[in-house]
């Protein structure tokens, strides 16, 4: 991958910290959004059992999610950066979720009291096809490793 699109995945998911998570519902597809963080390559979810999201996961744990970049009065809706993501989603394992948590929290710091309401659950959407968007006329799939390599460089602080 590109120094250049490196670079801009990685700007995009520093300002980001909401997505669109779409899963199949009863009638067809339906779309949410929804906080994340991302720990070692997975995007980390906490959903509300209550959810209708939550039941179409049970049903199909093949889900779509998307990280765009917000929309400026300077920028034209149809430039902006997006990343769009498909894979397995599944519940965090017990031995895995304190870790879970404690990324989730750093990330998204206004929803450590909702960890002590007994209906919401950690989920990880494990990619298995990235697909970056970099303005009008600049779309590429992201490998896998370059994905994992990118998430290593901006773990450590590079850009």
């Amino acid at each position: 991958m590109k120094k250049a699109h490196e670079s801009e995945i990685q700007k995009l998911l520093l300002q980001c910290r909401i997505g669109s998570l779409a899963t199949t519902g009863k009638t067809g597809p339906e779309v949410s959004m929804a906080p994340f963080a991302i720990h070692q390559g997975n995007i980390i979810l906490h959903l509300s059992n209550l959810a209708r999201h939550t039941g179409n996961i049970a049903n199909h744990p093949k889900v779509g999610f998307m990280i765009c970049t917000p929309e400026s009065p300077d920028s034209s809706p149809l430039s902006l950066p997006r990343l769009s993501l498909q894979g397995n989603i599944e519940t965090v394992p017990e031995d895995e979720r304190e870790t879970a948590k404690s990324i989730y929290i750093e990330a998204i710091p206004d929803a450590e009291p909702l960890f002590k309401f007994s209906d919401f659950s950690l989920f990880r959407l494990t990619p298995s096809f990235i697909y970056w968007v970099g303005g009008f006329a600049s779309a590429r799939s992201i490998e896998l490793s370059n994905w994992h390599t990118l998430l290593t460089n901006r773990s450590r602080g590079s850009s």
